[in-house]
């Protein structure tokens, strides 16, 4: 209620269309739609100024994000699996590659916190790595340091695999919660 109230949340949602016909395809892109509306007017409004397509991955977790410098395409992607935390991770993506600047403060708290460790690999993630801290999840500290805004984000509107990831995030890392908080109310691209 606050971000709608505050933020403008919800009164637009993503400008995204299927990649690929089907009913998967337009699942996967009625659910980054969805997502979008959690996120303040100003972040979807950014979005939208790059052309968004989604497709399934015809799984139910897991996905990518391709920017068009990516794809070679003036079009961004996002491949998601039927799980809507998932499109929420892969669409928090693509506001950062439309908004880069969204990521300074997550990478300042990074850096802080990890700035003398060294890159190893992750346990639960096959040959992922990066510098994971003592995070709730050791993704947030994945490598290219994108996954600290995406995981915060699908930490605090969707759980991540589980409500109870909310609750631990609060306690155990309530600097990383006050940030991504503190960002959404107050980050304007």
């Amino acid at each position: 209620a606050t971000l709608q109230r505050r933020r403008a949340a919800g009164e637009i949602e993503a400008d995204v269309a299927p990649a690929l016909a089907g009913k998967a395809h337009e699942k996967a892109a009625q659910a980054v739609r969805e997502a979008s509306r959690l996120l303040p007017r100003t972040w979807v409004e950014r979005g939208n100024r790059r052309a968004l397509r989604a497709r399934s991955n015809g799984k139910r977790y897991g996905g990518h994000y391709l920017s068009g410098a990516a794809r070679r395409s003036e079009e961004a992607l996002v491949e998601a699996g039927s799980d809507f935390g998932t499109a929420l991770h892969e669409y928090v993506h693509h506001i950062q590659a439309t908004a880069p600047s969204l990521d300074y403060p997550f990478h300042g708290l990074h850096k802080a916190r990890t700035g003398r460790h060294k890159v190893r690999k992750f346990k639960d993630y096959s040959g992922a790595r990066g510098k994971p801290d003592k995070y709730i999840d050791e993704y947030f500290g994945f490598e290219d340091e994108k996954e600290l805004v995406t995981v915060a984000y699908q930490i605090l509107f969707h759980g991540r695999f589980g409500k109870d990831r909310l609750w631990k995030l609060l306690e155990d890392d309530p600097g990383m919660a006050d940030l991504a908080v503190g960002v959404l109310m107050r980050y304007d691209p």
